[in-house]
């Protein structure tokens, strides 16, 4: 037990340096941004950078969740290229669909932009791909250092551009950034892969062994994504560019504190209990309930504070302008906290091989949503509304999700020592 607390302690540290260097970087230069560009231009990069979201999480078809628990160094490498060659493949192909139909995620949104953005979409979402599925390599090898510095690349080029040459514009500063960040990681890979290529044996092995992963957990992994960011994407067709630029500005700040205390706690508990699962899942449900209990401590002071003075201090560090932002967050506040609870744990029925438990909960919280927005436009609710709305049913899943973890996590636990 004490060995585990110290590896939980060593890890954690070693990604929260990263983590913070990097979201102090997108702290600082926000203030900056905020009176560079006007809420619509945030509008259309609050709009980019969902796309992204929804799709880099699952373009690799979801293979890279197999990477940290593969048998063997050549079957994880193996997959590591898998997932990129399937990630290039797809990004490609939706390059290829807007140029000859002239049809892309913005365009479905009412969303006017050149045709460069798309390109730059289309490399933005192969790039966010390419460093989800280094991380997950990363994580098996426990080289925490080189995410940490992948994240303090990506951040410093990003906001560096984004600040330095307006004229770029945010997308392209977020893509250059994405750019370095796959690089370092995939510099590590490289050093520290096994040398093995693609033969029908091993090709009919991966089928064979993972083909569960792009059948059920792939559709899955789209669902939550797609889940987490249709409340921008329906705000943005709706409510305009202007209303999203002031929502994705709240989603941003807001946003920092949340990832950074999320995506350390998650990555170390994705990283102890893929080896240890079958071995020593009652350690791994004790991590489960530790994890828990500190991100209920690390938000707390975060979330009463932004809950009483959220729209004066955006006020104040973004401009008056940005007061609205805010007064979003302040609705917000219920989901964002339970967010912040679960998504350290988020990956617990993958873990179990739960595919269907959590496609399921993906899927009722999507139509949830989605039926709120139908209702909330047919009654023509105001913004503010939505958004309390949305805050509750939001966090009503979050809970449910919780449950469903804790009670699959113990069942097999103690399932297995009767």
């Amino acid at each position: 037990m004490m060995k585990q607390a110290t590896n939980f302690k060593k890890f954690a540290w070693r990604l929260l340096k990263g983590n913070a260097f990097a979201q102090c970087l997108i702290f600082l230069a926000a203030p900056f941004l905020s009176r560079m560009y006007g809420p619509e231009v945030f509008g259309t990069y609050t709009v980019y950078l969902s796309i992204i979201s929804i799709f880099s999480n699952s373009m690799a078809l979801s293979l890279e969740r197999a990477i940290p628990i593969a048998q063997t160094k050549r079957i994880a490498t193996l997959l590591v290229k898998l997932c990129l060659i399937i990630a290039l493949s797809l990004s490609s192909l939706m390059l290829l669909c807007y140029f000859f139909t002239g049809i892309s995620a913005f365009s479905l949104l009412n969303v006017r932009v050149s045709s460069h953005i798309i390109l730059l979409l289309s490399l933005g979402i192969f790039f966010g791909s390419a460093i989800q599925t280094f991380t997950f390599w990363q994580m098996r090898e426990q080289r925490f250092a080189t995410i940490s510095h992948a994240k303090m690349a990506q951040s410093a080029v990003t906001s560096g551009f984004q600040l330095a040459i307006p004229s770029f514009g945010l997308i392209v500063g977020d893509m250059l950034g994405r750019f370095g960040s796959a690089a370092i990681q995939g510099l590590s890979f490289w050093k520290t892969r096994v040398k093995i290529g693609f033969t029908k044996r091993n090709m009919g092995f991966l089928v064979r062994k993972y083909y569960r992963y792009p059948l059920f957990s792939s559709g899955s992994l789209f669902l939550n994504a797609l889940t987490l960011q249709v409340p921008v994407l329906l705000i943005t067709y709706y409510f305009g560019n202007e209303v999203a630029g002031f929502f994705g500005m709240g989603q941003r700040v807001i946003g920092m504190p949340i990832f950074l205390i999320t995506s350390v706690l998650g990555q170390v508990f994705y990283s102890v209990a893929a080896k240890v699962m079958y071995e020593e899942s009652s350690r791994v449900f004790s991590l489960f309930k530790n994890v828990i209990r500190k991100a209920v401590v690390y938000g707390l002071p975060i979330f009463i504070v932004l809950a009483v003075f959220a729209p004066s201090l955006f006020a104040l560090a973004f401009g008056e302008e940005w007061r609205v932002s805010g007064e979003y967050v302040q609705r917000l506040i219920p989901v964002l906290y339970m967010q912040l609870i679960t998504v350290p744990v988020s990956q617990t029925l993958y873990l179990l091989e739960r595919q269907k438990t959590q496609f399921l909960w993906d899927f009722s919280r999507l139509v949830s949503i989605v039926i709120l927005f139908l209702v909330a436009h047919s009654q023509q609710w105001d913004i503010f509304s939505v958004l309390t709305s949305y805050a509750i049913i939001g966090s009503f899943f979050y809970g449910i999700f919780l449950v469903l973890s804790y009670r699959a996590l113990r069942g097999f636990t103690f399932g297995r020592h009767r």
